[in-house]
């Protein structure tokens, strides 16, 4: 059965498929580890196994994302067009998406948070825009200007940024300043669009101008900046943190709905509450009956009750395969997401 391997921290060592070789066990005895931890990836139909966007597409875009932020940080002359390729080719994989819901986008275990939170961000901003009705060069748009949303924070200093309690005043105010400083930057560069630019700008304004850096009225603030707001949001609060945990996807979504209209764009929030999936394909949960099972396919109308598999004993030492309609078996609910990890200890 194919798995992952984790630090305590939940950052992927070893992705599933990759081989765990003597110099892998090597670096990880010099950075102290003496066990890890092995996520197993459930097998299901592979018909029925699809992701938000496929993890190659992910790590291209993440590596070509670092170099192109890091180099602007640096006023190197950049060119945008390796990282629109990958936006196209996430954008690809948003549109052929048959389900009309937007899967829980998990990317989350990465040494850099900067760099894995903007490319959820970005994914999660597409859905919205794709079921907004946006056109294509306009999501290509909204895409780039997602993916480069922080990065202004790459100038603030990683000891504010990784700070694991509140940030005072003086911290707060240096913070505020990042989309300024992408601003700044993305100046710097020749032909990057205005379109791209809004979103790093205006991504923390807010309706009721409590958002800033600009406190800008509402109709002065950009949709895609509207759009990334929402999707910044979410992914934020559904991330750890150094000062907080992940808050439950109930919370997140009660906070995003509390906020519609009123700071948050109620038209942008709802399409992506609406849309919203809470489990992934593959997600391992429990049935309210005790049994086990897997989540095979997601349900547009009621994203909270997916189609599941469960497996049941023939009798003659197999077992038969029964896909649940939970939107029709309406008896049966989810009653939690299973976690399938055990300690592993590392060879001496």
């Amino acid at each position: 059965m194919p798995f992952t391997l984790l630090d305590e921290n939940d950052r992927v060592l070893l992705f599933q498929g990759q081989t765990v070789t003597e110099h892998f066990l090597k670096r990880l005895k010099q950075r102290g580890l003496t066990t890890v931890i092995a996520e197993i990836v459930e097998e299901i139909q592979e018909e029925a196994a699809k992701e938000d966007v496929s993890f190659e597409t992910k790590v291209k875009t993440l590596s070509c994302l670092e170099d192109t932020m890091e180099n602007l940080v640096k006023g190197c002359s950049v060119s945008l067009e390796p990282l629109e390729e990958n936006v196209t080719s996430i954008l690809e994989e948003v549109r052929a998406h048959e389900e009309l819901v937007i899967p829980i986008v998990q990317l989350k275990r990465h040494d850099d948070y900067t760099f894995t939170h903007s490319l959820n961000v970005a994914i999660i901003a597409l859905f919205i825009g794709r079921f907004i009705g946006l056109e294509e060069e306009e999501l290509v748009r909204l895409g780039l200007g997602a993916l480069l949303h922080d990065l202004g924070k790459l100038k603030i200093p990683q000891e504010i940024l990784r700070k694991p309690t509140t940030l005072n005043q003086s911290e707060w105010q240096v913070v505020k300043q990042h989309p300024l400083i992408a601003k700044q930057l993305l100046d710097e560069q020749k032909g990057v669009e205005d379109l791209v630019k809004f979103v790093p700008l205006e991504h923390h304004e807010r309706l009721d101008k409590s958002g800033y850096p600009l406190h800008l009225d509402p109709w002065e603030i950009h949709l895609f900046a509207r759009i990334v707001a929402v999707a910044d949001v979410y992914e934020a609060l559904t991330s750890e943190r150094p000062y907080r945990k992940a808050l439950p996807l109930t919370e997140v979504v009660e906070y995003l709905m509390g906020n519609a209209g009123y700071k948050l764009d109620d038209i942008v929030v709802r399409t992506f509450v609406s849309r919203l999936s809470p489990y992934q394909v593959g997600d391992v949960v429990r049935l309210s009956d005790g049994r086990e099972a897997v989540v095979s396919r997601l349900n547009p109308v009621l994203p909270f009750r997916p189609y599941v598999q469960v497996r049941t004993p023939d009798g003659k030492g197999g077992f038969v395969v029964e896909e649940i309609d939970l939107a029709r078996s309406l008896t049966l609910t989810i009653v939690e997401e299973l976690s399938l990890k055990s300690r592993v200890i590392l060879p001496e």
